[in-house]
C-alpha cells in the first residue's frame, strides 16, 4: 500500500474568529426562533460535554497500581 506524507493543517486566528462568530450568529438565530427548539428556549452549552462519557457507556473503572499488576494488599 502506498503512502503520502501527512498533511500539515494550519489554524490562523482569523480561523477563529470566523468559527466564534459563525457560532454566535447561529446562537442568536436560534435564540430569535424558540419555537422551532425542542425543549425548553434557553441554550445552554457546556464545553465540558464533549469530555462527558455517553450514558450507554460503562463507568471507568480505576484500578491501583497494586491491583493492575496482581499484586492483591494483605492486611
Amino acid at each position: 500500500m502506498l503512502r503520502r506524507k501527512p498533511t500539515a493543517i494550519a489554524i490562523t486566528s482569523e480561523d477563529i474568529a470566523a468559527f466564534e462568530e459563525a457560532r454566535l450568529r447561529k446562537l442568536a438565530e436560534e435564540n430569535k426562533h424558540p419555537e422551532h427548539t425542542k425543549g425548553s428556549s434557553t441554550v445552554n452549552l457546556d464545553p465540558s460535554d464533549e469530555l462527558k462519557p455517553l450514558p450507554g457507556d460503562k463507568a471507568r473503572i480505576v484500578r491501583s497500581r497494586e491491583e493492575r499488576i496482581g499484586i492483591a494488599r494483605r492486611g
